[in-house]
């Protein structure tokens, strides 16, 4: 039983460290001319995780201020740009999605542009996704992988006051 209860923790102290070796703490520049992408803050009031580096930007996710509720997990996503974009022009996006894990599918719920990098900007424009609608997720596509980071994240937790009565006794 002990030789047992050893292999079993020294089994989770590997995946701990292997879990702390995966924080990636500086964005990958992935490529000759991705030397804008050093600028980039990780770090910050979200927490952001890198997912990806292409040649012209970089996402971001957040389990920061995410929410489940069963199959349907909302949560932010930030895209860096190299150049500006238009609305704006950007440099920065934040966008507040859903995605459903069940049916494999997201929808936009808000988007912030910001006109610098790094979600710097005194005033962003903002636009609602006043008619959203759900887009299918592709297999093999960034939209996948962020589509696993959402599922990753588990049912938010109510807190209970272990000193009231379970719902219905008096």
């Amino acid at each position: 039983m002990r030789t047992e209860l050893r292999a079993l923790a020294t089994a989770i102290m590997l995946f701990l460290a292997a879990s702390a070796q995966a924080q990636v703490y500086t964005v990958p520049m992935k490529g000759i001319g991705n030397e804008w992408v050093k600028q980039l803050t990780l770090k910050g009031t979200m927490d952001w995780e890198w997912i990806e580096t292409y040649p012209d930007q970089v996402f971001f996710t957040t389990r920061q201020d995410a929410r489940r509720d069963g199959d349907i997990v909302t949560m932010w996503m930030r895209i860096e740009y190299q150049q500006a974009r238009s609305p704006g022009p950007h440099k920065s996006a934040l966008s507040k999605d859903e995605w459903d894990c069940g049916q494999k599918r997201r929808a936009n719920v808000g988007t912030f542009f910001f006109r610098w990098n790094n979600l710097e900007d005194d005033d962003p424009e903002h636009a609602n996704a006043m008619m959203r609608s759900w887009e299918a997720i592709e297999p093999g596509t960034l939209a996948q992988t962020l589509l696993e980071f959402a599922c990753s994240i588990q049912p938010t937790q109510q807190l209970v006051d272990p000193n009231s009565a379970p719902a219905g006794k008096p």
